[in-house]
């Protein structure tokens, strides 16, 4: 039997890429949520960083 990954859709019916869903949970629980750690500390560092170049930059801004 050949690969089951090799034949699933990479999108759905509404554009979502379903490999990302599939690498999400291909992930223990724990693993999950240091990756979505990582993100949240990437977007934070971007943020400080933006506001030390331009310290006038509101915090309604960074969104």
């Amino acid at each position: 039997m050949g690969d089951p990954e090799a034949t699933s859709p990479v999108y759905n019916e509404d554009g979502v890429d379903l490999t990302l869903i599939r690498w999400m949970l291909s992930l223990t629980p724990a693993e999950r949520v240091a990756t979505l750690q990582a993100h949240i500390d990437l977007v934070s560092l971007a943020r400080e960083s933006r506001r030390a170049r331009d310290p006038h930059v509101r915090a309604d801004e960074d969104r």
